[in-house]
């Protein structure tokens, strides 16, 4: 092996100084690069995580969010719908109550009418029999006359 290491012409002190050299270069690229590297890829990894982390609860939130949006919807429904049909039975028993008030008023209208027909009535017989008896008493003195 020696006779190698002369042909090609490697002198090992050489040698233990590069070793030398590249170890301490070895152990300040690992001091100053490797150190920060890996530190800044592991705040890297971690920041990663705990936004998959944060975005699987946003997913969970979104989720329950959803379930609730729906049931509101529901109840809001169910409440419009309800809310619609009291407001159809109180159109329901406005109009009946509208009804018998129309029918009141026209009943009382009609009671109205017929006093006041009747009264007109009573008031042309009172005006024609008056008028008869003045026509008797006028037919009366003519036949009188003639006969006086």
């Amino acid at each position: 092996m020696g006779d190698i290491i002369n042909t090609f012409g490697v002198d090992w002190r050489l040698l233990v100084i590069q070793a030398i050299n590249f170890g301490l270069l070895l152990l300040i690229l690992w001091h100053f690069l490797y150190k920060p590297v890996t530190q800044m890829l592991e705040k890297r990894r971690l920041t990663i995580e705990k936004g998959v982390k944060d975005a699987e609860k946003v997913e969970v939130k979104l989720a329950s969010m959803k379930e609730y949006e729906d049931k509101i919807i529901d109840k809001a429904t169910q409440k419009a719908s309800q809310l619609v049909e009291e407001g159809k039975q109180r159109a329901t028993i406005q109009e009946a109550e509208l009804m018998q008030q129309a029918e009141a008023r026209s009943s009382h209208v009609l009671k109205e009418a017929h006093q006041k027909a009747e009264e007109a009535k009573r008031k042309a017989l009172e005006d024609s029999q008056g008028e008869i008896a003045r026509l008797a008493i006028l037919g009366a003195e003519k036949i009188l006359k003639k006969h006086t």
